[in-house]
């Protein structure tokens, strides 16, 4: 697979095993915890996922994707599609999460949302949304742990 034109890479440090970690990005009974209310996941590769957040007044948020690579303990990467985005703006986009045991109790997580089509600026309120938005992710996993 070709590198994307554009990426956001977060990384975090969370006390939790790569085991827990993958688990938590895996299993829907846990996704559930703290990515998203309601959570469909067929968990193999070419398996897709969709999960929903309810956001109150905003509305409903809608992610949706498939499966490209289930290395357990290690990485998971997936198509994502926001159901609000303009598919010309982001095409081929993923993310894609790798677990880094630092000892016992912290793995690093790399975080890695890449896409064609429209660039986004890091400083521009749009950059800025988007790295907030995957930063709440991390948080809210980190707050699981």
């Amino acid at each position: 697979m070709r590198s994307p034109a554009h990426t956001v890479v977060l990384t975090r440090i969370i006390n939790a095993s790569p085991e827990q970690l993958y688990a938590a990005w895996t299993q829907p009974e846990i996704m559930r915890r703290w990515m998203a209310q309601k959570v469909e996941a067929d968990v193999q590769v070419g398996g897709h996922y969709r999960n929903e957040i309810d956001a109150g007044e905003i509305g409903t948020f809608v992610h949706t994707g498939e499966y490209l690579v289930l290395e357990p303990n290690r990485r998971v990467k997936q198509t994502f599609k926001a159901g609000n985005v303009d598919l010309d703006h982001y095409s081929n986009e993923y993310i894609e999460v790798t677990f880094r045991p630092q000892n016992e109790l912290q793995t690093e997580i790399i975080f890695v949302n890449g896409w064609d089509g429209q660039g986004i600026d890091e400083d521009s309120e749009e950059g800025q949304a988007l790295r907030q938005a995957w930063s709440g992710w991390l948080d809210a996993l980190e707050k699981l742990f």
